[in-house]
């Protein structure tokens, strides 16, 4: 019983996260506009309120990357967990 419930709970937490990393994948790729204007000022001396909160942004995106990958971690170990455990 337990060793199933790691188990299956690995699988949907390995889903989900597969999930959160297409997502991330596909918001990965910026339009062509803004690729260019990240070279523009990279230092952002001239930065306009807007352009740092995109900046801001940027840094939200770094928190759900870590939380992707904090979730990935605990679905492997709950899956080994699972897999280790005797029938």
């Amino acid at each position: 019983m337990l060793d199933d419930a790691f188990t299956y709970g690995g699988w949907v937490l390995g889903l989900i996260a597969v999930g959160v990393w297409i997502w991330l994948a596909r918001r990965a790729f910026p339009s062509f506009e803004s690729f260019v204007t990240g070279f523009d000022d990279e230092l952002q001396l001239g930065a306009s309120p807007e352009e740092r909160a995109r900046s801001a942004r940027s840094a939200r995106w770094r928190q759900v990357r870590q939380a992707a990958m904090a979730l990935t971690a605990v679905a492997a170990l709950c899956l080994s967990i699972g897999f280790a455990i005797p029938d």
